[in-house]
């Protein structure tokens, strides 16, 4: 076996959350490898709305509004090299009670005044902040920063496990051998469990699928994004299957609620759909006839448009919602950076800075520890996983 490779941090996982933290680590002066199975961006980072979008739990606001700083100056520094507004493009959350979220009430003319596409039967929504992104652009040019600051990204190469050594995990053993660091990042999405298998811990972490469509650029402009509210509600339904479903040979049937945002271009992207995802493979599509309905009544105009693309991707959710930031219990030498559920894009650039910050000077917020879930990860056995992030799933 070749010698293994030492820098002072690996990074596992190619999207936002993982690239971020390789860019503050080497801005901190960390050497960095990471390394990714496919492609920058290659799942849910890379397959989402492209929405920075609010409401934020509390301990993620500080973090929401720190990536978003970073966003557009990377945007800036980059000389514009992926889509962004620069003004803040606002969502109509729709059906929303007055106070559940801040923003603006519209109500009767006012909100047809505001958004003069929408079909019949919504008479209230809050106008809350929100602006698109190219999230795909976006992580090239932030992976590009990365490499500028001394980071070493790695694609096509594959973490098969952590190479453990009693209570400390001294690197990964990857495709093309180990690779040893002072601190493992498992930042790989719902596959963090799987890439964590190893530890005294079950990583608290699940794929949860989602459905998008993508239309041709219309010849009419929505003003703001769409979008459902009542997720937290409905998602008292979503769990995961058991054997007995299994064995039954029945699926527990996936979430739907509307949400569109028309790209910069003209193109309007449609979700979205919710279902827990046990497979890598594209299971759910059925979840693609409830989003299509649920996109024409909200805007009518909609159903005359050609469809261009259909996609899916699994977004990391946690059994609080909120993403696990730090140490893991009982065990030195790897931290965790996953379960960012779908607002993964938006709270990216700000994780990847904490945890690199974590790294850097030993401080975490405690809310987002994964010892909070104890050593069994909280996930149980029955039922869906408590509080499990309460907005829609294909957001980004």
């Amino acid at each position: 076996m070749a010698r293994a490779r030492t820098v002072d941090v690996v990074v596992v996982g190619g999207g936002v959350v993982g690239v971020a933290t390789a860019w503050f680590c080497a801005r901190a002066g960390m050497s960095v490898r990471l390394l990714e199975r496919e492609g920058l961006a290659a799942g849910a980072s890379g397959r989402n709305q492209g929405l920075v979008i609010g409401p934020h739990p509390a301990p993620m606001a500080p973090l929401a509004a720190r990536g978003l700083q970073h966003y557009l100056a990377l945007h800036e520094d980059s000389g514009g090299a992926f889509a962004l507004d620069l003004e803040d493009h606002g969502c109509l959350l729709l059906g929303a009670e007055p106070g559940a979220v801040e923003g603006t009430v519209l109500s009767g003319g006012a909100l047809r005044a505001a958004e003069p596409l929408l079909g019949p039967g919504t008479d209230r929504a809050v106008l809350m902040p929100a602006r698109r992104i190219d999230p795909r652009g976006m992580v090239a040019a932030m992976a590009e920063a990365a490499r500028a600051a001394g980071a070493e990204l790695c694609t096509g190469c594959e973490v098969k496990d952590l190479v453990v050594s009693g209570d400390r995990v001294l690197g990964v053993r990857a495709d093309d051998g180990e690779h040893h660091a002072g601190v493992t990042v498992v930042a790989a999405g719902p596959w963090s469990w799987r890439v964590a298998r190893r530890l005294p811990f079950d990583v608290p972490v699940q794929g949860v699928r989602g459905w998008i469509a993508v239309t041709r650029p219309a010849p009419f402009r929505l003003r703001h994004a769409i979008e459902d509210s009542g997720w937290a509600a409905a998602k008292t339904g979503l769990r995961p299957p058991t054997v007995g479903d299994l064995a039954g040979g029945t699926v527990p049937a996936p979430l739907v609620a509307g949400l569109l945002q028309q790209d910069h271009r003209g193109r309007v992207l449609l979700g979205a759909s919710l279902q827990v995802a046990t497979g890598d493979h594209a299971e759910g599509a059925g979840a693609l006839a409830g989003v299509a309905r649920r996109a024409a009544a909200l805007v009518p105009a909609l159903a005359e448009l050609a469809v261009v693309e259909t996609r899916t991707c699994k977004r990391p959710m946690s059994a609080d919602g909120l993403p696990l930031h730090g140490p893991v219990p009982g065990t030195e030498g790897v931290v965790l950076a996953c379960g960012h559920g779908s607002t993964g894009i938006t709270w990216g650039a700000g994780s990847g800075e904490a945890v690199a910050g974590g790294i850097a000077e030993g401080r975490w917020d405690p809310a987002l520890l994964p010892g909070r879930f104890g050593v069994d990860g909280g996930m149980g056995s029955t039922g869906p996983p408590p509080g499990l992030d309460d907005r829609p799933g294909a957001r980004g």
